[in-house]
């Protein structure tokens, strides 16, 4: 089912590179695991995390020419990650229609229903749409692979594994489009919900995963004021769970740093928790033709996939 909507905040193009705050060291609970344990039966979800499957979805997507908002690749993209998640098992999957000056997209959402009907919704994304340095180049060669088809990657890969698994909470693993432009497409989803009156609590965002900096590490990304000041403490204390996931399931040294710039802002701004992982600065293919397949490390990426999925299997 489509569901056509005008998207209502326009923005500008958002800015990975530059984060507005230095990132800090996140210093594990003695003894690991005190954020929480997972669930009985599922640790083995944890630890099928596949390289090679994040490796194959990463080199599907980057093989279109480019995933850019207003090119002729788009829906292709998005038909691709709808057959995955059908292929996972999934039947509630749709693609939700947005427009902006002239322009159309789809976000492809699929929902998983939790045991408690009137429990609490935790939406898990990643933008699938790329570009070149110039934002209206629609014709360039964009395989955005870091940026970022492994953040598509990693919600697949999660969607895959927790298919089975009887979760309370509903689960809505969501790929947007429109990103590059001004998180056209999560903007719009945000004011479905809101017209709806439906409540998403929690928001985990995946934008740039597979890349890892010079010392190896995480940032768990938690909201420092913006548009709400009062959904702060919930969303440190809910990075807090992912940042202990990581040190509890991976190696990856972890810092903590702010939200900004991705698809989580519409949400913040609706009074959401929000929190994301993001591999750092530094990746000097961002934005260019040069950001490859070859260029992500797939162990890195299947760690911080890793952490994701305990932090949803954490109770």
């Amino acid at each position: 089912m489509n569901h056509d909507v005008r998207v209502s905040l326009p923005l500008a193009p958002p800015e990975k590179r530059y984060p507005p705050g230095a990132a800090e060291p996140f210093v594990p609970t003695a003894g690991g695991k005190a954020a929480g344990t997972l669930r009985r039966g599922t640790e083995s979800a944890v630890a099928s995390v596949s390289a090679d499957a994040l490796r194959d979805t990463v080199r599907t997507l980057a093989a279109f020419p480019t995933r850019h908002t207003f090119s002729p690749f788009l829906t292709p993209a998005a038909e691709e990650i709808e057959h995955r998640l059908r292929a996972s098992g999934y039947t509630d999957v749709a693609r939700h229609t947005w427009t902006n000056a002239g322009h159309s997209g789809d976000n492809v959402v699929c929902t998983k229903p939790g045991t408690d009907a009137d429990g609490s919704v935790v939406l898990v994304c990643a933008h699938y749409d790329s570009r070149m340095e110039d934002p209206h180049d629609a014709q360039a060669r964009a395989p955005g692979a870091d940026d970022n088809a492994g953040g598509v990657a990693a919600v697949l890969e999660i969607a895959r594994l927790l298919e089975p698994v009887a979760l309370t909470s509903t689960l809505r693993f969501v790929a947007f489009s429109g990103e590059e432009q001004g998180l056209w497409g999560s903007t719009a989803y945000a004011d479905v919900l809101r017209a709806a009156g439906a409540g998403v609590q929690r928001v985990v965002n995946l934008d740039m995963v597979g890349r890892p900096p010079a010392d190896g590490s995480v940032t768990v990304e938690r909201d420092l004021g913006n548009a709400v000041p009062g959904n702060d403490t919930a969303s440190a204390a809910f990075a807090a769970v992912l940042a202990q996931a990581a040190a509890d399931h991976t190696t990856l040294p972890v810092r903590l740093g702010p939200i900004y710039a991705s698809d989580y802002m519409p949400f913040e701004a609706r009074g959401d928790v929000t929190i994301g992982a993001y591999e750092g600065e530094g990746n000097p293919h961002y934005h260019r033709t040069s950001d490859t397949p070859e260029t992500l490390d797939y162990a890195y990426l299947a760690d911080v996939t890793r952490a994701t999925l305990a932090t949803l299997l954490t109770t």
